[in-house]
């Protein structure tokens, strides 16, 4: 696995700049957060003086990505409003609304022709990862594939949904392992092929796992810096007690912890 562009010897086919869209997943309603999340979309709430949308926005924009989607779900207007057309970030923002939840494969499959056939990156809108998304790109220029997921060491005491990497960093499973999802990935047109139409969907089940079934590779990137999904109310005080505004561009040191 290539760790946080410590890989010198990277012989590169594709360029990173290839890679110029992205999306963000920011439909959900934060369930977990309420009553938090009652009045505040996720993505909105605050770390410091910024919402977490802004960290992914700004880490999109570092990497390189110039043009970004954005499903929309719940209380999408305070997004939309906030976010606008993203020139303050370095982006052109485009929205996507969604009546009714479509989940993680089917808000990417409703967008497919804004992708067309160039791959992108895909990133969670509420979890922060102080990752540098330029050598998750040249990672994927390098390896190839179908595709390629960002990845953490899953902690003695963590639960998330468990990933199987063979020796030389391909994806192998999905349900047992080591490793866990962190929220980004570099996505293909195969995967959108994949994910089915018109239906609410999952970029695990209804797409990652079959194109594993049918032989497919997607290569992992080991991310090793600093990563908080906000996913409870505990982890989102964590994630205020941070010190993310001074420390986030650096993939590999943690945030200082202030008293309080």
């Amino acid at each position: 696995m290539y760790q946080n562009g410590k890989n010198k010897a990277l012989d590169l086919n594709r360029t990173p700049e290839m890679i110029t869209k992205g999306m963000l997943l920011a439909a959900g309603l934060g369930t977990r957060l309420r009553p938090l999340t009652d009045a505040v979309p996720k993505p909105m709430l605050r770390v410091g003086n910024r919402p977490l949308i802004d960290f992914a926005l700004n880490t999109l924009a570092r990497g390189g990505v110039k043009d970004v989607m954005i499903n929309l779900h719940h209380l999408s207007e305070q997004i939309r409003t906030h976010v606008g057309d993203g020139n303050r970030y370095g982006l052109h923002i485009s929205y996507s609304f969604e009546p009714t939840i479509l989940g993680t494969g089917g808000g990417m499959k409703r967008c497919e022709t804004f992708f067309g056939d160039a791959p992108f990156i895909l990133m969670n809108a509420d979890t922060l990862i102080a990752i540098d998304l330029s050598h998750v790109i040249a990672q994927f220029c390098a390896k190839g594939g179908d595709g390629l997921m960002v990845v953490r060491r899953l902690a003695p005491a963590e639960t998330y949904k468990p990933v199987s990497i063979s020796a030389d960093g391909w994806l192998t499973g999905i349900g047992a392992g080591e490793h866990f999802y962190a929220g980004a990935q570099v996505c293909t047109k195969r995967l959108l092929d994949t994910l089915p139409e018109a239906r609410p969907s999952c970029l695990i089940k209804d797409g990652l796992q079959p194109i594993l079934a049918a032989g497919g590779r997607i290569g992992t990137f080991l991310h090793i810096g600093h990563w908080n999904d906000v996913g409870t109310p505990e982890r989102y005080e964590l994630a205020k007690r941070q010190d993310w505004l001074s420390n986030f561009v650096d993939s590999d040191r943690t945030p200082k912890v202030t008293d309080g």
